[in-house]
């Protein structure tokens, strides 16, 4: 009796040992897999995240947009006294009628297309500034437009003009902005050369380079010309000859030395100045 009991409790050991081992080998390995489960969780969630890039040479800047007008203003802003929602005229260039259009290379090149107006100048010099007008005119006025730079350098600039003559297509007063951050004002003449009511000035205000785009405005009112960049006031000037009462407006590109400076336009407007006692 003693000796057929005897094997059968042995083999009873044996497979209770066998299953003890099994258990234990499951216990150890489903504990050693949960780390690696939580990795491969942690790898899926980086890889949806934004991945820095390289860096490259010069700081990373983000890109700003042109600032235009706020809605409102503050009180001793001039522009206070515009309904400065409803602009009495504004052009998104998507009329190629509305802007003198030419190409002549020895000069300059004008035309509207892809909604905005694209200059380029042929030849830098300082003389002789080559622009394209439109067929909408004003007197007393505030007008902006956004101006975004091509492949400019140093005084390279990109300008507007007011109360330019609607005959000639000549005179008027103009804001220009340069690549390196300068403005300057400038009474232009029928036939002869500009006059500087204010030289080249450097102003924070002007986002400087190539590809970089600034909002540029005119507040004119008979002969007090108040200075925007960026919706920030830069400078004033009285201009007591008051020659130019009224006219149309020109935008142009302008080499100062970059052959071939191609430059743009967008989101024109303008607001009449009603009388101011």
């Amino acid at each position: 009796m003693k000796s057929r009991l005897l094997p059968v409790v042995i083999l009873s050991l044996i497979m209770l040992t066998l299953l003890s081992c099994a258990m234990v080998d499951r216990a150890l390995n489903r504990e050693a897999a949960l780390p690696q489960d939580q990795v491969i969780g942690a790898e899926a969630t980086d890889e949806s995240q934004p991945v820095e890039s390289a860096p490259t040479e010069g700081p990373k800047r983000l890109e700003l947009a042109p600032t235009p007008t706020p809605l409102v203003v503050s009180a001793d802003d001039p522009r206070a006294v515009l309904d400065l929602e409803h602009p009495d005229h504004v052009d998104y260039f998507d009329n190629p009628d509305a802007w003198f259009d030419y190409d002549n290379a020895d000069r300059a090149a004008y035309k509207v297309d892809g909604g905005m107006l694209i200059g380029k100048d042929y030849v830098p010099e300082e003389k002789t500034t080559w622009w394209s007008y439109t067929d909408v005119s004003s007197g007393n006025l505030y007008a902006e437009v956004s101006a975004t730079n091509g492949d400019c350098i140093g005084r390279d600039s990109m300008g507007m003009a007011v109360r330019v003559d609607n005959t000639s297509a000549a005179g008027g007063y103009s804001l220009e902005v340069s690549c390196d951050g300068e403005y300057r004002f400038r009474r232009h003449s029928q036939n002869g050369s500009p006059t500087d009511y204010i030289d080249w000035t450097a102003s924070d205000a002007i986002n400087t380079g190539p590809g970089a785009t600034n909002r540029l405005g005119i507040w004119g009112y008979q002969g007090r010309f108040r200075l925007f960049i960026n919706g920030q006031e830069i400078g004033e000037y009285w201009d007591t000859d008051y020659l130019f009462t009224f006219g149309t407006f020109a935008l142009f590109t302008r080499a100062s030395q970059t052959y071939e400076l191609t430059g743009t336009f967008d989101d024109f407007a303008f607001w009449n100045i009603k009388f101011i006692p």
